[in-house]
């Protein structure tokens, strides 16, 4: 049986398992999982979320616009996974219907005291996941076995398994999405908060699409002042908020020299600095090498 013969099990793990998840270093909200049929429907409007979505088509035809604005289509078997904050629409085929399974989730980091902390060192696995929130990527095809991970849990709901049981496979399925990550996701490595403050403000850069910080709206989604986060913020991690800004977004623009033929222009605008010239002189001396000549060297071989 695959998993459309097992579509009814979503339901039964949204009200089983779909809990709040403590492993090690991180909490997961598991908000839920939706088995989607779009009969009858065509379009739904851009919108966002502040939760992370991931939709897998099992059968039929499905178009994603994300933020380059681009509807890609999505066929049986590809996937695309949606950090909270980013908009993003889909259009459906009425001729090819499109069914499939869509996981939504939230992830906090675990309040330890010391001596916990230490003893997580090891198994950290919230700085692993939060390699999910680094951007998003157009949808792929499933080469990773995601739609067999996706199988196992309908499975182990079926056969009756523990919540606790199924709570892991979904956490097993989450770090395989990492695995699907760009090369720059899969080795970025998150400033380690030591406080709430620190962790939001992290989200909060690493989902900004706005050229300016808007820092209002931080201080605002923070309940501070800007002032307050920003003593924070260079108390707990030795670094401005502009200068871990800056830092998230030469990330975004190295992930879109490797795998994009965008213009350097059009890279500085999508990862948000000012000008084509700004990014170019940040981006040397962050790297040693300016834009051009790094993406040269990615595609000499």
């Amino acid at each position: 049986m695959g998993i459309l013969e097992r579509k009814s099990q979503t339901q039964f793990l949204t009200h089983h398992a779909c809990r709040t998840i403590t492993l090690n270093d991180v909490v997961i909200e598991w908000i839920d999982i939706l088995f989607e049929d779009s009969s009858g429907v065509s379009y739904c409007a851009p919108h966002s979320h502040d939760w992370y979505e991931f939709n897998y088509v099992v059968q039929g035809t499905m178009h994603t616009a994300l933020e380059d604005g681009i509807m890609h289509r999505m066929d049986q078997g590809t996937f695309v996974l949606i950090p909270p904050g980013f908009v993003h629409s889909h259009r459906y085929e009425l001729s090819s219907p499109h069914e499939g399974l869509c996981l939504r989730w939230r992830m906090f980091q675990r309040t330890t005291d010391a001596d916990t902390e230490s003893k997580l060192d090891a198994i950290a696995i919230y700085d692993k996941l939060m390699r999910l929130t680094i951007g998003v990527t157009p949808p792929k095809t499933d080469e990773f076995g995601i739609g067999k991970y996706l199988e196992t849990l309908l499975a182990q709901s079926e056969a009756g398994e523990q919540a606790i049981f199924l709570q892991m496979s979904f956490v097993r399925l989450l770090l395989r999405l990492t695995e699907s990550l760009p090369a720059a996701a899969l080795a970025f490595s998150p400033v380690k908060p030591t406080n709430r403050l620190v962790r939001k403000v992290d989200i909060f850069l690493g989902d900004l699409q706005d050229r300016e910080l808007d820092v209002k709206s931080l201080a605002a989604s923070l309940h501070h002042s800007y002032a307050h986060v920003a003593r924070e913020f260079k108390r707990h991690t030795g670094r401005t908020i502009i200068e871990r800004m800056t830092e998230i977004r030469l990330y975004k623009a190295e992930d879109l020299l490797k795998h994009t033929d965008l213009s350097i222009k059009e890279i500085a605008d999508r990862a948000g600095f000012s000008s084509a010239f700004y990014f170019s002189r940040v981006f040397k001396s962050a790297y040693g090498i300016s834009p051009t000549a790094y993406r040269k060297g990615c595609f000499s071989d």
